[in-house]
């Protein structure tokens, strides 16, 4: 058997050039420290706990030896009535639960972050470099001891320690003096986003690192259909821990743009069958197969036509006929009409969108690119930032509701009849009243009509 060890130096993400923690970059995750008065809140509750198990000593040991100090036939009386052996046993009761009780919380602390206070009050402890568990010697041993150790000092060290130190934090994150040799950071778990929630800290790194990529360099629009002299269009390939990675189209999928604006198909692409413009089914009929729709004039990402999902029941195949040269004729108006009837997502928070225009941008912060002229930016909420900066369009376009996936971090998807449909990077399905549209972590209800 052959055993292979990783060596490799694990890269920590949120460090600047001296391998120091951004306080910025916890910010963009969602991170809140803890508010200073919970903080007591937790450590009285702990220290009460303490006093508590401390009750045999301070009721029976602590009083019989002090008789003894004040009488010296005080030891002899209580071994003759016997209550020599319940002071022993008070004493050793109250050590052992005492010693049980702080190695449980050095534990706890050290591997999960959270001790019998902090659970209560809904505060976590990370190590302040990685935003992970905070280690048993230097996070939880290292700390207690410097904490225990401010008591030597009566009454001033505690103050000192404890409740002034933390006011000296130059980076303003309430870290004291022990948090300092522990290496380690309280944040509000009820209030901001959990570290240890291993599923939204995985989309707040995504978030943040592909935020923080955005910054540093500018990338081909994903908005720009035309491929530039000498370069292929910008198109999403696959994903990885930072989103979704763009790459050149092949040479074999190459196309250039006509004087008309659409993409002809490149010489080496020639021998392929053309798509149909159009697929229209006869009245009465459901569309139950992919089909292809004529383009679009909104924003021009690498067009792929929207598909029609399937419905639940089997339908007859729809005939595909040739489209009129122009543009397709205007449906008849009416309130089931997508063309010409009123669009409204409503969001699993309250929030109704109406859809204005030829369509709207959704995102945390959404950004119109060079194709994008008409379209209403729609920014939403969203502390958990499982929603990209410009995650989805919603289109009218061609007598339908198109939904695109804008190359989105955590994708988009149509739930339809129970069934979810992923919606590829750059790529639009068409949607109808009663469907739902998963954005991330949130759903939004489309209402035509």
């Amino acid at each position: 058997m052959i055993w292979e060890i990783d060596d490799s130096t694990r890269a920590v993400e949120g460090l600047d050039g001296r391998g120091r923690p951004m306080p910025e970059y916890a910010a963009t995750l969602g991170l809140r420290r803890a508010p200073f008065g919970r903080r007591v809140l937790s450590t009285s509750i702990e220290l009460g706990i303490l006093l508590v198990l401390q009750l045999p000593v301070l009721l029976v040991t602590l009083p019989a030896l002090v008789s003894t100090t004040a009488s010296p036939d005080a030891a002899a009386t209580l071994a003759d009535d016997g209550r020599l052996g319940l002071v022993i046993a008070c004493g050793a009761a109250s050590a052992a639960l005492t010693t049980a009780f702080v190695v449980v919380q050095l534990v706890l602390h050290g591997r999960k972050g959270v001790t019998v206070g902090k659970a209560a009050t809904g505060i976590r402890s990370v190590n302040v470099r990685t935003l992970e568990r905070p280690g048993f010697w230097r996070g939880a041993v290292v700390r207690y001891l410097v904490l225990y150790g401010s008591f030597l000092v009566p009454l001033v060290g505690p103050v000192l320690v404890i409740a002034c130190s933390p006011l000296f934090d130059s980076e303003r994150r309430g870290r004291g003096w022990a948090d300092l040799a522990g290496a380690t950071w309280f944040v509000d778990a009820r209030d901001g986003l959990n570290p240890y929630d291993v599923k939204r800290m995985r989309i707040a790194r995504k978030t943040a690192a592909t935020d923080l990529a955005d910054e540093r360099s500018e990338l081909r629009s994903l908005a720009t259909s035309a491929t530039a002299p000498g370069t292929g269009a910008y198109i999403p390939v696959t994903r990885s821990s930072g989103g979704v990675v763009g790459a050149p189209r092949a040479e074999a999928y190459a196309s250039t743009a006509d004087a008309s604006g659409t993409d002809a198909a490149s010489p080496a692409s020639a021998s392929a069958p053309a798509l149909a413009p159009a697929a229209v089914a006869p009245a009465g009929a459901t569309p139950t197969a992919i089909a292809p729709t004529a383009p679009y004039s909104g924003p021009g990402i690498p067009w792929t036509p929207p598909r029609l999902l399937p419905d639940a029941s089997p339908a007859p195949t729809p005939a595909v006929v040739d489209p009129p040269a122009a543009s397709p004729p205007r449906r008849s108006s009416s309130p089931a009409d997508p063309a010409t009837a009123g669009v409204v997502l409503e969001f699993d928070n309250g929030a109704r969108i109406a859809l204005d225009g030829s369509g709207i941008l959704i995102g945390r912060d959404p950004a119109a690119g060079p194709g994008d002229a008409g379209l209403a930016l729609i920014p939403l909420d969203d502390p958990s930032k499982s929603i990209s900066k410009t995650h989805l369009a919603l289109l009218r376009t061609g007598g339908s509701i198109i939904a695109i996936d804008r190359a989105s971090t955590n994708g988009s998807a149509v739930i339809r009849d129970g069934v979810e449909h992923a919606i590829p990077p750059g790529q639009g399905i068409a949607v109808r009243s009663g469907d739902t549209l998963l954005l991330g972590e949130r759903r939004a209800r489309v209402r035509i009509g």
